[in-house]
């Protein structure tokens, strides 16, 4: 992919605050893994707010997974609620001896939503990367001497941006992706079933700028293989897993060098796809038919060297987690953990904690610099954002009605206005480093 400077994006701590519903305690009698909320505090485009999150650990825990969720996700998406001894990792991890953060990523769930202009791919990295920070410096009442990164889809991507900057995790997971996207595919099944996030019942009342998006309702079977999906995890997707991102989020995303990236991470990775993953499964992506061809793709991306291990989950779509064959990527997520890793001095088997429903985090208001910058990023982009959406929303499979790859040129124009809105000139305006 090609390189751009993109703009330079404040992502600071002040402290992190620790909201724990019970806390996280000491081995006990019982051997419970005890949950509560976390928050992460960041800025950015000058706007103050937090990373949220939901903390579970068994007792004694000093391995911790930061599970990150995929576009349009939240946190609850490696926490299922539906049969959870099934579906829910982190149940799984916890288990195993793991504690847990499940986040919400920037501009999704109870995290941060900044103005639209500033909630670029960079921003999203550097958020995540204050996450690990907090984890290790023992913000959360405990620091984590081992901490691993799970990441799902976007995600995923993220976690190797994070790996690939900053060198600061002991392992990575990724899951439902390859390192590189069927972008047909992509653009047909997900760009394609996508509106405004005002637009949806779920988010009218969110007060969100247009670039906002989710998916249109009833769209995101898209993501799972019908043949091994319970229905009730599709209605548990509309429900409680879908969630915002930005356009302005795709189009840095685009123009990421993800090459140099991959090339400096060196620590184990083990890449966990689907076989029947449209997304980054097939035309140009990866070949996703067995572990080792899985494997063989993935080991190409990065350095010499480098441990690099695929699992390719039998008859499973895109989301992993909602796949009756969760199981199965568990198993093999937690033996690549222990092998490379180690749950350390956390307790196993333990009986799991009651999850605390996510707790809203307030925001502060973005400076008047950066609402008059992100209003002119808007006039701009609109007619870009009426152009992508002429090229997308009429593509029902595989772009048989237009070139879905149009959309690609439109991405890299938007990334272009937001560095001309967002330069590092703006940002210094605006107080960001």
């Amino acid at each position: 992919m090609r390189s751009r400077s993109l703009p330079t994006i404040a992502a600071a701590v002040a402290g992190c605050v620790l909201m724990l519903t019970g806390g996280v305690a000491d081995a006990d009698a019982d051997a419970v893994t005890t949950c509560g909320n976390v928050t992460v505090p960041v800025a950015v485009g000058g706007q103050s707010g937090a990373i949220a999150g939901t903390l579970c650990a068994p007792p004694g825990a000093t391995s911790l997974q930061i599970l990150v969720p995929g576009l349009t996700y939240n946190r609850a998406y490696f926490d299922v609620a539906v049969e959870p001894d099934t579906y829910s990792y982190a149940r799984a991890a916890n288990r195993a001896g793991y504690a847990t953060l499940a986040i919400d990523r920037l501009g999704a769930g109870q995290s941060l939503h900044p103005l639209s202009l500033f909630d670029t791919f960079e921003a999203d990295v550097a958020t995540l990367h204050e996450v690990v920070r907090a984890a290790r410096g023992g913000a959360f009442g405990t620091a984590y001497p081992k901490v691993v990164t799970v990441g799902h889809s976007l995600g995923s991507i993220l976690a190797q941006g994070e790996a690939g900057a900053f060198g600061d995790v002991d392992a990575i997971i990724t899951t439902g992706f390859s390192s590189m996207l069927n972008y047909v595919n992509a653009t047909a099944r997900v760009a394609g079933h996508v509106h405004p996030a005002t637009s949806d019942p779920r988010f009218a009342d969110s007060g969100l700028d247009p670039l906002y998006f989710t998916t249109i309702p009833g769209t995101r079977a898209v993501f799972t293989n019908p043949e091994n999906t319970e229905p009730a995890l599709d209605a548990y997707d509309e429900d409680t897993l879908k969630d915002t991102d930005t356009l302005t989020e795709l189009a840095t995303f685009a123009e990421y060098p993800f090459a140099n990236a991959i090339a400096n991470i060196h620590v184990p990775v083990l890449a966990v796809t689907g076989t029947d993953d449209p997304i980054f499964c097939g035309l140009d992506a990866a070949d996703c038919t067995s572990s080792a061809t899985l494997q063989a793709h993935e080991r190409a991306f990065y350095s010499a060297g480098n441990t690099v291990e695929a699992y390719a989950v039998p008859g499973t779509g895109h989301d992993v987690e909602l796949a009756t064959t969760a199981p199965l990527a568990h198993q093999r997520m937690i033996q690549f953990s222990d092998t490379y890793v180690g749950a350390g001095n956390g307790a196993r088997d333990t009986e799991p904690g009651a999850r605390p429903q996510p707790a809203p985090v307030l925001s502060g208001t973005p400076p008047l610099a950066a609402r008059l910058a992100d209003q002119a990023f808007l006039v701009a982009v609109a007619p870009l954002a009426d152009e992508y959406a002429q090229i997308v929303q009429p593509v029902p499979g595989l772009g048989d009605t237009t070139d879905p790859s149009q959309s690609g040129p439109v991405l890299g124009r938007i990334a272009a206005l937001a560095g001309q809105f967002a330069s590092p000139l703006a940002q210094t305006a605006l107080g960001g480093g």
